[in-house]
């Protein structure tokens, strides 16, 4: 069987780095995979025009990208390779509204939180793809070392706690739009704010709903892809509010992405790691006791980061998530908090950041799990069932 994986840019090489875990796990199991770096759009299109000369393949594989290729003769990558297309959405799904537009019917998609399966249904149709999956975010990294015992965990733990990702500012996303549009996308993100969670198309379509849009129309699918707009200012308002209270408690905090210069003077105990790839960041994982991470607005499915911490050993404090509740034990392998309820959260990092029995204890546990079923040596069977679904 052959396989073909289209790695493309990405920020701190994540995508670029589960392709190569994807390649992996495939050739453990007897695959012939070839990896095809796109990383140089303007000659993208060449190298997949050349690759289409070495024969055809059993699955072709990207995340993010590709879905909607055509060559210059209206060639899709199934046309070109022979095989069934699997495209995993890692980010925000109506966020990729035109690549989706533009997708063949007979592309598999997966995605990382399975409320966003029913937002392509409801704004493209239902029966626009052939195949639609979860797949949450296998963990990256290597798995750590059992430690013997809590002071070994510390000696080998420096960093109390870890945060990992972008500052962003704090300028709405749509100060371009009309007046009218945006009373609309703010009312839509006070809804979403009002509540614990919920899906971000469901928030926008009653706000549009109340005003009058027929939402079964197919002209208004391009207004419902909005929802990316409420994501994006949801999960950015969450997020500077964490770590506003985290900044609060006083607790040191190694921080790690892009454009914190500016903001460190929040933190009174921030060492800042600047702005790494993925892989140091699960290096640093494994020299952490204790990971935090925000789901922003996958709070039915998954961010790559517990798995991974989970896989580096190290205890994990997150957001609720319907998937993390399921998979996890909250309380035992991981900690979770609700937004409603940030106070209340903030003191149960305090009280578990000045555990480290207990982190080590959540770390233990947690890494069994991530093992057992988090990998992308286990998790690439969903990968497989979805090309199986559409061949």
């Amino acid at each position: 069987m052959r396989a073909l994986i289209l790695k493309g840019p990405s920020m701190y090489g994540g995508t670029r780095l589960f392709c190569d875990n994807a390649a992996a796990a495939l050739a453990q199991r007897g695959w012939q995979v070839a990896l095809l770096d796109l990383e140089n759009r303007d000659v993208a299109a060449t190298i997949l025009q050349v690759a289409a000369t070495a024969g055809s393949f059993d699955l072709i594989f990207s995340i993010n990208i590709l879905g909607d290729f055509k060559d210059g003769l209206g060639r899709s990558l199934r046309d070109l390779f022979g095989g069934p297309h699997v495209v995993w959405f890692v980010d925000y799904v109506l966020s990729q509204g035109p690549r989706i537009r533009g997708t063949p019917a007979s592309t598999a998609i997966l995605v990382v939180d399975p409320t966003q399966l029913e937002a392509i249904r409801q704004v493209y149709g239902a029966g626009r793809f052939a195949y639609l999956g979860f797949l949450p975010h296998p963990a990256i990294g290597q798995a750590a070392a059992d430690d013997a015992s809590v002071a070994a965990f510390c000696e080998r733990r420096p960093i109390e706690i870890l945060w990992s990702g972008s500052y962003t500012p704090p300028d709405l996303p749509w100060d371009q739009l009309q007046e009218a549009s945006r009373r609309i996308l703010r009312d839509a993100v006070d809804e979403a704010l009002s509540v614990e969670w919920a899906p971000p198309h469901e928030v926008l379509d009653r706000v549009l709903a109340a005003r009058g849009l027929d939402l079964s129309s197919p002209t208004a699918a391009e207004t419902r892809e909005a929802a990316r707009l409420v994501d994006s200012e949801v999960r950015k308002v969450r997020r500077m509010e964490f770590l506003v209270a985290v900044a609060k408690t006083g607790l040191p905090l190694r921080i790690c992405g892009a454009w914190w210069e500016n903001q460190l003077s929040r933190f009174s105990n921030a060492v800042y790691e600047g702005a790494v790839d993925m892989t140091r960041v699960a290096e640093l994982m494994a020299q952490s006791r204790l990971v935090l991470n925000t789901n922003g607005n996958f709070g039915a499915g998954s961010h790559e980061r517990p798995f991974s911490a989970s896989l580096a050993g190290a205890a994990t404090f997150s957001d609720v998530s319907r998937y993390y509740a399921q998979v996890f034990r909250p309380g035992e392998n991981i900690e979770l908090f609700q937004w409603k309820q940030l106070d209340a959260g903030m003191d149960a990092l305090v009280s578990l950041a000045g555990d480290p029995e207990r982190c080590f204890a959540y770390g233990r546990s947690a890494k069994a799990l991530a093992l057992q079923a988090h990998t992308w040596d286990t998790q690439i069977d969903a990968v497989l069932a979805a090309a199986d679904a559409v061949r």
